[in-house]
């Protein structure tokens, strides 16, 4: 169980495909990763509905322990919003640890789940932003 404080780390398997691998999560404090973190929080607290989170993270392979794992930390009516918050953050960790383009991923997983509305508007949103380290071309 992850306790009831946020933790620094935590150890998965296979979060995002990677099978067999052992990855370990640091919350990412790097600058080239602000603005992006910046979307997810937005995505996970005022746009994803509940259950949207499960929905992503079943789409980017994680496992029932690794969502049951999220869901310990939080309870409450709106508690979907710091789950869904804390599985992107653990996806961007296992995004960019594997070398892939963040923005293509995350909007092919929300055209995935049934949320183009969304992709299209992260989508925009990360493509006019200059400073953004990659842009979301490949759609």
């Amino acid at each position: 169980m992850l306790g009831s404080a946020p933790q620094d780390h935590l150890s998965l398997r296979n979060p995002s495909g990677l099978s067999g691998k052992s990855l370990t999560f640091k919350q990412d404090h790097r600058q080239e990763t602000q603005q992006l973190r910046s979307v997810l929080w937005r995505l996970a607290s005022r746009h994803l509905r509940p259950h949207e989170w499960k929905k992503l993270a079943y789409c980017w392979e994680f496992t029932e322990a690794h969502v049951h794992a999220i869901e310990q930390q939080w309870t409450g009516t709106k508690s979907y919003q710091e789950h869904g918050h804390r599985m992107l953050l653990i996806w961007l960790h296992g995004v960019t640890t594997a070398g892939e383009n963040p923005s293509k991923v995350l909007f092919e997983g929300l055209v995935a789940i049934g949320r183009r509305d969304l992709a299209e508007s992260i989508r925009r949103k990360v493509n006019n932003d200059p400073g953004a380290p990659r842009r979301c071309t490949a759609m």
